[in-house]
C-alpha cells in the first residue's frame, strides 16, 4: 500500500495535468498515441479471451453429452459371441456389434493369499477356444498318436555355408623359446628341458603357457607344423616372421583342416660381423636340433602328425633334429634315448644352409632320412650369402644344399627313395637371402609349404 503522503502527491499531481489546457505539440501528440494504442490492446486481448472461453465450454458439453464408443459389458463373452463370417463372405454381426464384442476388457486380477498358488497345473486344462487345447505329456485325454508328436525329435539344424565353416577354423599357435637355454652340447638338459611355452593369437599377444599344456593338447586329428626360422632374428622378430610365414600357409592351404603352428625361436641374435656371427650360429644349430629331437621324440610318442620347416641356418637345426631322433650323433651327444625311425615327418626346407653331402648315406646327417615322409625344396643358384657357404662350412669345397639343389639323400627307413619336389626360385627371388622374397616372389613356396598341412595326416 502506497503511503498516504506519496498518494495525495500523486492524486494533485493527476489533477493538475488534466487541468491543463490540451495543447498541438509532438509530445502530447506521442501521448495522445500511445493511449490509443494501449487501449486497442485491451480491447483485443479481451475478445480473445471470450473466444477461447467459448471454445472450452462447447469442448466441455460435447464431451458429456457423447456416449463412450466402448460400452463395458456386464460379463464376459464367451468366444461363440464373436462375430463368425456369414455365407456370403460377409461378418453376420453388424459393425456396431463387431467392435463392441472384439475387444473384451481385461480381468482385474485378484491377489493371491500363496505364492505358490500362482504356479499353473500342468495337469489342468486351458481354455483357449472352441477348438484349441493345451496338450501336455500329462494329458490323460490325449491319443496315443498326440502324445508321440510330442516325443518326436526336433529337425536337425541346417548345415553351415562353407564361407562360414571356412572362417570358423580353430588354428591354435604356440612359442617355443629355448633363448634361455644352454647351447653348449655338453651342457644341455634332454631329460626333461626347461623350454619356455607361450600361446599367441593370429596378431601376435601371448599367454603364458607350459610344457605340460603343449604335450597334453596333442591331437592325432589335427597335424602341428614346427617352424625354425635362420640367423640374425631377435625375440620379436622371431615372433613377426613367424606369423608372416603362418599366414601364408593359412591362405594357401588346400582345405580346411585345423592345425597348430609352432614357432621355435632359438638364439640367433647378431652379434659379430657376417662371418664370425655365421660361424658362431652354425654350432649353436646342433644344440638345437637335440632339442628339437627331444621334442618330435614326444609328438611320436602321442601319434602326433608333424611336419617340419626350416629357413638357412633353421634347415640344418631340422635335419640334425631328424639326424638325432634315430639314433644319430650331433655335435659330438646324443639324445640319450632309444633310437626312433619311420617317424614319417614331412619337411619343407628354403635357402637351408645345409651341406649338400650331410644327408647322403654315410653324411653327417645321413639318418634324417629315416624320418621323412617326404621333401620339398626350395633353393637358389644366385644366392649370394649361400654363395660364400665355405668360409662356414669345416668341408672347404662344401656348398650348401639351397644354393646347389639336390644332388643325393640317403634313402627312407623302409629302403625306398625319398620323395623330393625341389624348384629353382633363381629367376623370382635374385641373388637375396630372403626367405620373404621365397612366398611373395616365388608363389610356389606358400602352395608348396602350405601343402604340409594336409600331407602330414598322408602317409606314402
Amino acid at each position: 500500500m502506497m503511503h498516504p503522503r506519496y498518494s495525495h502527491d500523486a492524486t494533485t499531481a493527476f489533477s493538475m495535468a488534466q487541468a491543463l489546457p490540451t495543447r498541438n505539440t509532438p509530445a502530447a501528440t506521442c501521448r495522445h498515441a500511445l493511449r490509443s494504442n494501449e487501449i486497442t490492446a485491451t480491447n483485443t486481448f479481451s475478445l480473445v479471451a471470450r473466444k477461447i472461453l467459448a471454445a472450452f465450454w462447447v469442448t466441455l458439453t460435447v464431451t458429456l453429452v457423447t456416449p463412450p464408443l466402448h460400452a463395458e459389458p456386464s460379463a464376459y463373452a464367451e468366444p461363440s459371441t464373436y462375430a463368425e463370417p456369414s455365407a456370403n463372405g460377409g461378418l453376420s454381426a453388424t459393425p456396431r456389434q463387431w467392435l463392441e464384442e472384439s475387444d473384451p476388457p481385461l480381468p482385474t486380477p485378484t491377489p493371491s493369499a500363496d505364492p505358490a498358488s500362482s504356479i499353473p497345473d500342468p495337469d489342468l486344462s486351458v481354455h483357449l477356444g472352441p477348438d484349441v487345447r493345451l496338450l501336455t505329456a500329462t494329458d490323460h485325454s490325449a491319443t496315443p498318436a498326440e502324445l508321440g508328436a510330442l516325443s518326436e525329435p526336433a529337425s536337425e539344424m541346417p548345415t553351415l555355408p562353407s564361407s562360414l565353416t571356412k572362417d570358423l577354423r580353430s588354428d591354435r599357435i604356440w612359442l617355443i623359446n629355448t633363448r634361455c637355454l644352454s647351447h653348449h652340447t655338453c651342457c644341455m638338459d634332454l631329460n626333461r628341458p626347461d623350454f619356455r611355452v607361450e600361446r599367441l593369437d593370429p596378431c601376435g599377444r601371448r599367454r603364458a603357457s607350459s610344457v605340460e599344456e603343449y604335450l597334453s593338447s596333442m591331437d592325432s586329428t589335427r597335424p602341428r607344423i614346427i617352424y625354425v626360422h635362420g640367423n640374425r632374428r631377435d625375440s620379436c622378430r622371431a615372433i613377426s616372421q613367424g606369423l608372416y610365414v603362418y599366414r601364408q600357409l593359412a591362405c594357401h592351404r588346400h582345405g580346411d583342416q585345423p592345425f597348430d603352428w609352432v614357432i621355435w625361436s632359438w638364439p640367433s641374435d647378431a652379434s659379430a660381423l657376417f662371418i664370425a656371427d655365421a660361424r658362431e650360429k652354425a654350432q649353436r644349430t646342433d644344440s638345437q636340433g637335440l632339442y628339437v629331437a627331444w621334442l618330435l621324440r614326444e609328438h611320436y610318442q602321442r601319434s602326433q602328425p608333424t611336419g617340419l620347416i626350416g629357413f638357412s641356418f633353421g634347415g640344418r637345426i631340422v635335419t640334425g633334429a631328424l639326424h638325432a631322433l634315430a639314433g644319430g650323433t650331433v655335435g659330438r651327444r646324443t639324445t640319450g634315448a632309444p633310437a626312433i625311425t619311420g617317424a614319417n615327418i614331412d619337411v619343407g626346407l628354403l635357402a637351408p644352409a645345409v651341406d649338400t653331402t650331410w644327408m647322403m648315406p654315410q653324411g653327417r646327417h645321413g639318418l634324417a632320412t629315416q624320418n621323412m615322409n617326404r621333401l620339398s625344396l626350395l633353393y637358389n643358384r644366385r644366392d649370394i650369402a649361400l654363395r660364400f657357404f665355405k668360409l662356414v662350412s669345416r668341408n672347404p669345397g662344401g656348398q650348401a644344399l639351397g644354393y646347389t639343389g639336390p644332388r643325393c639323400f640317403a634313402r627312407r627307413h623302409d629302403g625306398t627313395p625319398l620323395p623330393v619336389r625341389a624348384f629353382d626360385c633363381a629367376q623370382t627371388v635374385g641373388n637375396h637371402h630372403s626367405e620373404k622374397l621365397y612366398y611373395e616372389q616365388a608363389h610356389c613356396a606358400g602352395h608348396e609349404m602350405g601343402s604340409l598341412i594336409e600331407s602330414t595326416m598322408v602317409i606314402d
